[in-house]
């Protein structure tokens, strides 16, 4: 077991473990009714011996969420095989013959064949150097209103 599931384990009562277990198998199917839907909150509620409200409170819960994210952050890493298939066959064109560029977009981003590039130009010292003074925009106030017949101030 891994040191990073020890120390969420040890946060948790074995109640607790046991409900963050259910919720992720629940979400991922692995946890059906008798009917073949998922379970609602008040059937693992009930599967657990507790309130349902109970149940509400735990998932409000930061440690308790973070067990859960965890387990769940497990069962995705067994499925990247799956995903990488998925992205191949969608980039040798899946379905349609058609390669997606979406597709070829993760690729060459995952292998850090493409990356975004932003460039930030710094004009704050060129704008100081053109900044008027006070006393030159009074004058060209001046100017402009001596121009068009108004009266200067």
């Amino acid at each position: 077991m891994s040191r990073q599931r020890n120390v969420l384990e040890a946060q948790l009562t074995v109640q607790q473990r046991k409900a963050a277990q259910l919720l992720v198998a629940n979400e991922w199917g692995e946890l059906l009714s008798e009917d073949g839907r998922k379970k609602s909150m008040q059937e693992v509620a009930n599967e657990l011996g507790i309130a349902r409200s109970t149940l509400y409170e735990w998932k409000a819960q930061e440690r308790f969420i973070d067990y859960v994210n965890y387990l769940t952050d497990i069962n995705l890493s067994g499925m990247r095989a799956e995903v990488n298939v998925a992205l191949m066959k969608a980039i040798r064109g899946g379905n349609n013959g058609l390669p997606s560029v979406k597709a070829l977009d993760l690729y060459m981003r995952r292998f850090a064949l493409l990356s975004d590039r932003t460039i930030v130009e710094d004009r704050r010292e060129e704008n100081a150097i053109n900044r008027k003074t006070d006393e030159e925009i009074r004058k060209e106030i001046e100017e402009l209103n001596e121009l068009v017949g108004g009266e200067s101030s």
